[in-house]
């Protein structure tokens, strides 16, 4: 059953992403973030939103010094090495990527194999093939690594927890998925004290992997502070230009108290993306989120509760149900589809939840409230991971909803995958009680 189990994942992921017909998800702007540094730049004309475009070129003349990090570009360097697309002139497919996703994913649905029985694995190898998640491993997305090392991570820590004693292998395996998760993306960073918690208990439970496990907190904290002190200032004052033109002086807010100056109030209802915003004028935008920043915007979210709550609403009942892209294409050029076409294949999941969230979207706020009594009553230690990773989803939420008010749909979507995990744990938890109980 398990061999059968891993070959029909297997099977799932290679028929979206690398067999003919193959699909993935279109640029919204931010691949170049990633294969800049690499030389590597399309190959045609650029179809934005449009359509998916799997096909790059390499040249010296390509190169961009990006100044964002990502544990997404170790990767895509790998992609670019196993390819051959090193030299000028080159060919790169975004399969290569593709492949190397998927395979970290089989490791992630192998560690489940080896530590719970496959009733555990059967959820996530459900879930975790729809269309909504596996498209992304064909793109530079940052969140693709966030995604996969947050399954990785929570693979290998039920793993851990199912057993007597944790190894040394298992320890360094944990810290390998967390630096992969924390160092994906600046919104992910933000979470390094979850694994690094994880570390620590871990070096409690067992003393003769303690001195690696408590080192192995410290690298992902260090590595977490890294990436955060190491974020675009730019890309941190656009999301704040956001939040307090578009989404707070509409409303009336007196932005005087956020570091805002009485001249830049005709920015009113104005976001980063238009033509004339200043926060196109990247030096512009630097100071200004040096005069604001996410601290003081923090300070007054915490002092205007309802407001905060009608954000964390608002986002809830209509970023939420859009689990799934609304202007990203699944398909290329060539495919002979419509400009924005999404597929149908593989979605049945997604649908249903979108679904869900569009009828009644505080179903999930009663979820994660009736999953977290679980886990305490529980009180395992595969219960615990549980906890974890809804308290991730939740933080995950709250930071989309307040740290930028524009995409919300894709800000959410590490939100939804873990979510989706909480989900898998249920079930798991659900098919062996029934199982024990039957004749």
């Amino acid at each position: 059953m398990r061999w059968g189990l891993a070959a029909a994942f297997a099977l799932c992921l290679a028929a979206q992403l690398l067999f003919p017909g193959y699909i993935g998800i279109a640029n919204n702007g931010d691949f170049g973030k990633v294969y800049g540094w690499l030389c590597l730049a399309p190959r045609g004309p650029e179809t934005n939103f449009t359509y998916f475009q799997p096909d790059y070129s390499w040249s010296a003349g390509n190169y961009w010094n990006s100044p964002y990090h990502s544990s997404q570009s170790a990767l895509a360097w790998a992609a670019t090495r196993m390819a051959g697309a090193t030299h000028q002139g080159a060919s790169f497919n975004l399969r290569w990527l593709g492949a190397i996703h998927a395979v970290l994913w089989l490791g992630a649905l192998a560690m489940l194999l080896a530590g719970r029985r496959w009733t555990a694995a059967l959820a996530p190898a459900v879930i975790f093939t729809d269309v909504c998640y596996t498209a992304y491993l064909n793109s530079f997305y940052m969140d693709a690594a966030a995604l996969t090392g947050l399954l990785l991570m929570t693979a290998c820590a039920v793993w851990m927890s199912s057993g007597g004693r944790m190894s040394a292998r298992q320890v360094i395996l944990f810290t390998a998925s967390a630096l992969l998760f924390v160092t994906s993306k600046a919104q992910h960073a933000v979470w390094m004290a979850l694994p690094a918690a994880f570390l620590i208990a871990c070096g409690v439970w067992t003393k003769e992997s303690r001195r690696v496990a408590w080192s192995g907190a410290g690298i992902v904290l260090l590595a977490g502070c890294w990436i955060l002190a190491t974020t675009d200032q730019a890309y941190r004052g656009q999301a704040m230009f956001n939040v307090l033109f578009y989404r707070l002086a509409p409303r009336g807010v007196d932005l005087s108290s956020l570091g805002v100056a009485p001249e830049e109030m005709r920015y009113r209802g104005m976001h980063s993306y238009m033509e004339k915003s200043p926060a196109n004028d990247r030096g512009w935008t630097e100071a200004f989120y040096r005069r604001t920043g996410f601290a003081r915007l923090v300070t007054w979210y915490a002092r205007h509760p309802a407001d905060t709550f009608g954000f964390l609403r608002e986002t809830l009942v209509h970023g939420a149900p859009e689990m799934r892209p609304v202007s990203l294409s699944n398909f290329r050029v060539e495919d002979g589809r419509a400009p924005g076409a999404r597929t149908s294949r593989f979605a049945a999941w997604s649908d249903l939840r979108s679904a869900l969230l569009r009828k009644w979207p505080w179903h999930i706020v009663l979820w994660y409230a009736v999953f977290a009594i679980g886990c305490a009553v529980s009180g395992s230690r595969v219960a615990w991971v549980g906890i974890g990773v809804a308290v991730l989803g939740a933080g995950e939420f709250a930071a989309a909803s307040l740290g930028d008010c524009l995409d919300a749909g894709r800000h959410l979507f590490l939100f939804h995958a873990a979510t989706d995990l909480t989900v898998c744990f249920a079930a798991g938890w659900a098919i062996q009680k029934a199982m024990r109980h039957r004749p």
